[in-house]
C-alpha cells in the first residue's frame, strides 16, 4: 500500500525521471527508514540510482550518535552510498535563533552541497505537514503559511508527503523493518510536539480523515498562493525600469495582496528578510510615493523620483546608529 502510495506521489509530480540519482535523508526514525527501503524497491522499477544521507546534529549525545550508528549500519546491509555530515548545532547557533530552526538550516545547508546534480528526498509526510500548517497558524501566517510544506521544490522531493505517519509505521511492521525513536519527539517543549500530541488528536475526534482535508487545503492553497505570485511577478516586470529600479506609479494602485507579494519578491531579491512588519512599512511608502526605510542592517529600500530600489549602505547605516535616527521597521 505504502509502495504503491510512493510510486503514484513520484509520478504525479514528476519527482524522478529515469538515469537521476536520489539521494534519501535519513535520520533513522520510522519514517525516513520506510522512504529509504521504499525508494530501495522502486530504483530498478524507476530507474535511478539511490544514495543516502545522514545528519548527526550532536545534540544528543550518546542517542544521536548511536543513531549515526544505526543509519551506517543500515545503508552497509543495503549496500546504499552514505553521505555522514557531524554538525555540532549549538556551535553554529545565531542570536534569536531557535534549536530547530538552527538545526534545520545546517541540515538543508548539507543537502546543498551534496545534492549537486542530484534530487534530495526527504521522509516528511501528511501529518508533518498537517503540523506544519497548524503551526503556521497559530503564530499567524498568509496564504504561502497554509500551503504546507511542498511536495517538490527544486532538488528536494518529498515522495511520503501523502501518506500518515500510521501508514509509514504500518509499513514498517509488515516488512520488519527496524527504526530509532528520538527521545525529544515525546517531550512537549517544542511547539510541533505541542501540536502532534495534543491538538492534533481533538482535531481528529471532530474528523478521523483531518490530513486527508489538511492535504486538501494545502494542494488548493498552493494552487491559488502559485497563481498570485505569478501576477505579482508579472507586474514586477512590468514596472522595471533595470538596475533593480521599479515604476512606483505602476505598483502603488495595485491590490493589497499583489502588492505585498511583489514587496516580499523584493526583499527575496536582495536577501533582506522578510517580516510583516517591514513588508507593512515598505507597502506604505509605495502607497505614499515617497520615504526610505531600513528592513535591516545596511540595507535601505527608498523612493527616488518615483523610483522603488534597495541600496546597502555600509557607511550610512552606522552614521544613522550613530547620530541615533536611524529608522528601522
Amino acid at each position: 500500500m505504502l509502495r504503491d502510495d510512493v510510486k503514484n506521489t513520484i509520478q504525479r509530480y514528476s519527482m524522478i525521471k529515469s538515469g537521476d540519482t536520489v539521494i534519501a535523508a535519513v535520520s533513522g526514525g520510522a519514517d525516513s527508514v520506510a522512504l529509504l527501503h521504499v525508494l530501495y524497491s522502486l530504483q530498478g522499477e524507476l530507474s535511478f540510482s539511490l544514495a543516502a544521507c545522514h545528519v548527526n546534529h550532536n545534540l544528543r549525545g550518546a542517542e544521536s550518535d548511536g543513531d549515526e550508528m544505526f543509519v551506517r549500519r543500515m545503508c552497509r546491509m543495503m549496500d546504499i552510498p552514505l553521505y555522514v555530515a557531524n554538525i555540532k548545532v549549538n556551535d553554529f547557533r545565531q542570536k534569536h535563533d531557535s534549536l530547530e530552526e538552527c538545526a534545520r538550516r545546517l541540515r538543508y545547508g548539507f543537502f546543498e552541497d551534496i545534492g549537486k546534480n542530484k534530487l534530495i528526498a526527504t521522509a516528511h509526510t501528511a501529518s508533518d505537514n498537517c503540523e506544519t500548517i497548524l503551526i503556521n497558524m497559530v503564530r499567524g501566517t498568509a496564504l504561502s503559511g497554509i500551503c504546507g510544506i511542498p511536495a517538490k521544490r527544486d532538488n528536494i522531493i518529498r515522495p511520503l508527503l501523502y501518506s500518515t505517519r500510521e501508514d509509514v509505521e504500518r509499513y514498517c511492521r509488515e516488512n520488519e523493518l527496524d527504526f530509532v525513536t528520538d527521545s525529544t519527539n515525546l517531550s512537549d517543549d517544542y511547539t510541533r510536539n505541542k501540536i502532534r500530541h495534543k491538538i492534533v488528536p481533538l482535531l481528529r475526534e471532530m474528523n478521523p480523515a483531518l490530513y486527508g482535508a489538511m492535504s486538501r487545503l494545502s494542494d488548493a492553497a498552493s494552487l491559488d498562493d502559485s497563481y498570485l505570485d505569478g501576477v505579482a511577478a508579472q507586474l514586477m516586470q512590468k514596472a522595471g525600469c533595470g538596475d533593480g529600479k521599479y515604476d512606483v506609479n505602476q505598483l502603488c494602485d495595485a491590490d493589497e495582496c499583489i502588492l505585498r507579494r511583489i514587496v516580499t519578491m523584493l526583499f527575496k531579491q536582495n536577501d533582506i528578510p522578510v517580516s510583516m512588519s517591514a513588508v507593512d512599512s515598505c507597502v506604505k511608502i509605495i502607497r505614499n510615493k515617497q520615504g526610505k526605510i531600513n528592513p535591516c542592517q545596511f540595507k535601505f529600500v527608498q523612493i527616488r523620483k518615483k523610483k522603488l530600489f534597495v541600496v546597502t549602505d555600509y557607511e550610512k547605516y552606522r552614521r544613522n546608529q550613530c547620530d541615533g535616527f536611524l529608522k528601522s521597521v
